[in-house]
């Protein structure tokens, strides 16, 4: 019996050891390892946190001028209780359905996410004080709803720029997945396309809050703490503000509200303007009513034509033809051709524009008057293939490298590009006035019309002048990339500009002549299976100055150039050197194209500014 009753002991004894270390390797887990991570959960239970978006970084123009800024708005915040059922949930849906003018099940659904989320969500934005006033008086009858002032998106001049800004909109779940890693909550608004995207990073601020404490049933009881936000940073792009209202206002009114028109600073590749029709205006996605923001989704006209869109050039084209048939020596600027309104290549009949003919025709009436005749004869001369050479010299097959998701390439067409397929002299003419398988972007256009403007230098357009960082970093500041060059001989810069001029003064572009500029340029009038598409490439210059603007102006199915596009680019030319339209009275020395509009929020002052550019 003793040698048992020893064993049982121990066997006892190793128990108590075992339990108790156990128990008190649990104890020191939870009062020493775990004691941070529990009191935290603790401290959740007695507390809630309002998040208060933060005021985003502004955009600005070249001049000062605030493109999209920030203004205080009430929002409705639900942060949810403990122990919510469906069927309170649905309860609280109905009510707010009421004051919201909303749909009871999705508001029932974002209740539902964010509960098992458990994280507060937003569930209105922008309220109508009418409507704030009224939702006030249920915070003491429904727990876990508030009302807190935010930082709320606005773009003070509406559509203007409104392709190239973008806009903002609410996450989707790929997004959200995405996103929340790095500090986004499920009710952040992120930017959804243009530089509102490109520039998400810098522009997003970090949001402040209210800490509140909360009763067991999830009742606000008092501000425990406030946390204060950091705004965004401010972007300064290369934008002309008066010059992209110029060109938007001109693509709306054209005869078909489509169309393009970019605008380029020749000596650095800045982007002056960016213009795509129909646009819209950014506003609207943040609007109180879901009615209007559902509208706007689903009429988006998100093409970007500017970037994206891929037409023929007509007879623009014929810059680089000429250009190319002069600088390789194929003609002279004195060889003439006669044109009776036709002429035949092989066994066809390749007709000019102008039925009567134009008669003899040499290099600078040729463009002057745009002589198709005089191109097709002229393109024989210079050859395909030097034509395609030139062509892609000037950047034609190839994107520009804007800094904006969507550019395409457009098509460079020549017997290379043809490959093993016969290239024939109809080919040859066809190509030579900007027609058959050619196609260009209005982007393109202008880099090419910019590096006639400064003899033979490509630059990669850009829209960043600087950014200025909210956290203390140094300032971001862009500069010039040129993507490539044109070496010409300097006659052959000297009778393009000259016939380029001439086309203004007393050619085919003379809706776009400025007296006191010196104006250059070239209209074109793109075949198509429909109405046929109106284009104008010009640049401008005071005198005694180089030139300082180049423009691409496509309106889609306009017709003609001369008419549909050459007076936008002109209303874009007097714009950019701030010169009155005819009939209309200069504005007062001093005084901005744009007015600047206060943001009345707290820490973006109108002094704190900033901008740059990134790859994508």
């Amino acid at each position: 019996m003793g040698p048992l009753q020893d064993r049982i002991n121990l066997l006892w004894l190793a128990i108590y050891l075992c339990c108790g270390g156990g128990l008190g390797a649990r104890i020191v887990q939870l009062q020493v390892v775990q004691r941070a991570e529990y009191a935290l959960a603790a401290e959740r239970n007695r507390t809630q946190t309002i998040f208060q978006a933060a005021p985003r970084g502004r955009f600005y123009d070249r001049n000062g001028v605030v493109l999209a800024t920030n203004e205080p708005a009430f929002s409705l915040i639900f942060l949810p209780p403990k122990g919510q059922t469906a069927s309170d949930l649905a309860v609280l849906a109905d009510e707010l359905a009421k004051h919201l003018n909303v749909d009871r099940k999705g508001l029932q659904d974002r209740l539902l996410q964010a509960v098992r989320e458990e994280s507060a969500v937003r569930l209105a934005e922008n309220l109508p004080t009418r409507t704030m006033f009224r939702l006030s008086e249920l915070k003491t009858l429904y727990p876990g709803i508030d009302l807190v002032v935010e930082a709320r998106r606005r773009y003070p001049f509406g559509r203007v720029a409104s392709h190239l800004l973008g806009y903002m909109g609410r996450m989707d779940q790929h997004s959200w997945t995405q996103l929340k890693e790095v500090g986004y909550r499920i009710e952040s608004r992120i930017g959804k396309m243009g530089l509102e995207r490109v520039f998400e990073a810098e522009l997003r601020g970090r949001d402040g809050g209210i800490v509140m404490e909360v009763d067991a049933r999830g009742r606000l009881k008092g501000v425990l703490d406030r946390i204060p936000w950091q705004p965004g940073s401010n972007v300064h792009l290369t934008l002309d503000a008066s010059v992209q209202k110029a060109a938007d206002d001109g693509l709306r009114a054209s005869l078909t509200g489509r169309g393009a028109a970019v605008a380029l600073d020749p000596r650095t590749g800045d982007i002056l303007a960016l213009s795509s029709a129909p646009d819209f205006d950014p506003n609207d996605f943040l609007s109180s009513d879901p009615e209007v923001v559902k509208r706007t989704t689903q009429e988006l006209p998100e093409f970007n034509r500017a970037i994206s869109g891929t037409y023929p050039p007509g007879s623009i084209f014929k810059i680089i033809v000429g250009a190319a048939g002069l600088d390789a020596g194929r003609f002279t600027n004195a060889e003439t051709v006669y044109c009776p309104g036709h002429t035949e290549i092989g066994n066809r009949v390749f007709l000019c524009w102008e039925s009567k003919g134009h008669r003899t025709m040499s290099w600078f009436p040729g463009l002057t008057n745009s002589c198709d005749v005089y191109f097709y004869r002229m393109g024989l001369k210079t050859g395909g293939p030097v034509i395609e050479k030139y062509s892609a010299m000037f950047g034609l097959g190839a994107k520009t490298n804007i800094a904006l998701k969507g550019e395409r390439r457009g098509n460079l067409f020549g017997p290379k590009a043809k490959g093993s397929r016969p290239w024939y002299d109809g080919d040859t003419a066809n190509l030579a006035i900007g027609q058959g398988e050619m196609l260009v972007t209005p982007i393109q256009m202008a880099v090419v019309t910019a590096a006639v403007a400064s003899r033979g230098v490509l630059w990669r357009p850009h829209f960043t002048n600087r950014i200025e960082y909210s956290g203390g970093r140094a300032e971001y500041r862009q500069k010039p990339e040129q993507i490539g060059s044109v070496t010409m001989k300097e006659s052959t810069w000297r009778d393009l500009h000259e016939a380029m001029r001439l086309v203004v003064s007393s050619g085919t572009g003379r809706p776009a002549f400025i007296p006191g500029l010196e104006v250059y340029g070239k209209t074109g009038t793109a075949q198509n299976p429909g109405k046929d598409h109106a284009w104008f490439v010009s640049f401008a210059a005071r005198p005694g100055e180089v030139p300082s603007i180049a423009i691409a102006v496509i309106v889609e199915n306009g017709e003609h150039g001369s008419s549909a596009a050459g007076p936008i680019a002109r209303s874009m030319m007097l714009a950019a050197f701030g010169m009155p339209a005819p009939n209309k009275p200069a504005a007062p020395a001093g005084s901005p194209t744009l007015p600047s509009p206060a943001d009345g929020l707290p820490g973006q002052g109108a002094g704190a500014s900033a901008v740059p550019m990134r790859r994508l």
